[in-house]
């Protein structure tokens, strides 16, 4: 099985990356992936509380390589998925993966 997103294997490495991400956040805070927007905010709209964020860390960590978030600067789903998925490849140009 092949999957393709974007317009190179990074960009569908980042689209794999993201719908984990999806289904992780989905499955902690049990909301149907259809109803979850970047533009949520983990707290008022999802209701994150110390356990659940607690239980979304370690989550991250299991699946991205014991990834450590910061949830003190983070309170959108888009600014989670910018620090997960768009940091582990900060220092990795567009074109790497490029033939």
């Amino acid at each position: 099985m092949c999957i393709k997103a974007g317009n190179n294997e990074l960009g569908s490495v980042k689209a794999l990356m993201s719908m984990s991400l999806n289904a992780l956040i989905a499955e902690v805070f049990e909301q149907d992936l259809e109803k979850l927007k970047k533009s949520l905010s983990l707290t008022r709209d999802l209701g994150m509380n110390e356990l659940k964020q607690a239980e979304l860390s370690h989550m991250i960590a299991e699946y991205f390589d014991d990834l450590n978030v910061n949830f003190a600067k983070i309170d959108t789903l888009e600014q989670l998925f910018q620090t997960v998925v768009e940091v582990e490849f900060e220092d990795i140009p567009e074109n790497a993966f490029e033939l």
